[in-house]
């Protein structure tokens, strides 16, 4: 539940003071924009992670590392890197960016099927 509210927060922050939080890094306004887009974009995946992060973290506690090391795989390197190749060459930049919450949705998708297979299995 900890995780959820904190990725509810990091959402919450990235909707409503997006320019704020650019604001912090850059003065150039064309920047902020384009992070402005960035942020929304990519905070769409923040609370579908939970399911990922909660997963992996279980089933790390049970003792199924290689259904967790599999999970964590597909986040930083499995999905995202393909993902974010493919449609950065579709898309541009904001390819990247949305490479990110449709990694944490497919990999929310794998991440309760490994749990469900390694639940039956403990």
């Amino acid at each position: 539940m900890l995780v959820a509210a904190i990725m509810a927060f990091g959402t919450a922050l990235c909707w409503t003071i997006p320019g704020t939080l650019m604001g912090l890094f850059t003065v150039q306004d064309s920047t902020i924009r384009t992070g402005i887009q960035a942020l929304h974009i990519i905070s769409i995946g923040y609370l579908l992670s939970t399911i990922s992060v909660i997963t992996c973290g279980t089933l790390e506690a049970l003792g199924k590392g290689l259904p967790s090391l599999i999970v964590s795989l597909c986040r930083y390197v499995i999905l995202i890197l393909p993902l974010a190749f493919l449609l950065s060459h579709l898309l541009g930049a904001a390819g990247v960016w949305h490479a990110f919450w449709l990694t944490e949705t497919i990999t929310a998708i794998i991440s309760l099927f490994l749990y469900q297979n390694g639940i039956k299995k403990a």
